[in-house]
């Protein structure tokens, strides 16, 4: 930092003008001098040692970000580092220092690092996701190279399903699995990519035809499913499924019940002729004989 300010105030410096004045035989004169060819070369030197000092002298600084998912090991390279016996190698996630080697001596380790100075990470959780930083200075206090990587930590996206709703004038297909703003969604048409991006697809009445099928995919950085094929079924004038289930479910039910009833007549009619053709009539049954005046009690046992 200390370089760009002196570079910025010598860049001000060399390209002003310097005007002055001086007074001969009663007449004014300007002088204006602008940078000379020697300024300008050291300007260039100056840029050019700049432009060494961060991109060799300091090494090399990455910032990327490594997708993985929870519970998996990720390992942070440290590419063209040639880490020395006697060299001193830092970790940091975010602020907080993780590792710390100087020479052969360990001080700080609360994770794995290999032999060439890469950080491992095993079984990873969403905590650990962040910035992690790698420093290595040589054998003189200096910085010989950084690295910085950010760790993006996701949960593996679950099995998705398509939802049927029919409504008055088409028909909502809703992919479940979508449970966070992560989750990029796409929906497939008859096998073909539908130009739709939420988690409910709406189909009107003139654009579903019979035989359509469609199915939705979710996705994030580090997986992606698809839920299975479904057809919708619903018709055109938007009657709701479920209430042509409960009609015939009720007319069924009054079929059934009607056809008990006349059963039951059957067989209680069939009862009363056999009866009737064996001569046999209940206990306590009075016959009447108007023609003779007399009242006749028969008193049948019943077979």
């Amino acid at each position: 930092m200390v370089l760009y300010k002196l570079c910025i105030y010598y860049v001000f410096l060399s390209c002003k003008i310097r005007s002055f004045e001086k007074k001969i035989n009663n007449v004014l004169i300007y002088h204006s001098r602008f940078p000379t060819i020697h300024f300008l070369t050291v300007l260039l030197i100056l840029l050019i040692k700049l432009f060494l000092y961060h991109f060799i002298f300091l090494g090399k600084c990455v910032s990327s970000c490594i997708n993985t998912a929870v519970g998996d090991t990720v390992i942070i390279p440290f590419e063209g580092a040639k880490l020395l016996a006697d060299n001193e190698l830092r970790w940091t996630h975010n602020t907080r220092r993780v590792y710390l080697k100087k020479g052969s001596q360990v001080k700080l380790s609360e994770f794995s690092v290999t032999q060439h100075g890469s950080l491992m990470l095993e079984n990873v959780q969403k905590d650990n996701s962040g910035e992690y930083k790698g420093i290595v200075y040589n054998t003189k206090c200096v910085l010989a190279i950084r690295l910085a990587v950010v760790v993006c930590i996701s949960e593996p996206v679950p099995d998705p399903t398509v939802l049927v709703e029919c409504i008055e004038k088409g028909v909502n297909l809703t992919c479940s699995a979508v449970n966070n703003n992560a989750v990029v969604v796409s929906w497939m048409k008859n096998g073909m990519k539908a130009n739709a991006t939420h988690a409910v697809l709406h189909v009107s009445s003139s654009e579903l035809k019979s035989g359509d099928n469609f199915s939705c995919t979710v996705s994030n950085m580090i997986s992606h499913k698809s839920a299975k094929e479904v057809e919708p079924v619903c018709s055109d004038t938007g009657l709701d499924i479920w209430w042509m289930l409960v009609i015939l479910t009720g007319g069924g039910s009054f079929l059934l019940i009607l056809f008990i009833i006349c059963l039951v007549c059957v067989c209680c009619c069939s009862r009363r002729n056999k009866r009737k053709a064996k001569g046999v009539f209940p206990i306590n049954y009075f016959v009447f004989t108007l023609r003779t005046g007399e009242i006749i009690y028969l008193l049948v046992l019943l077979r």
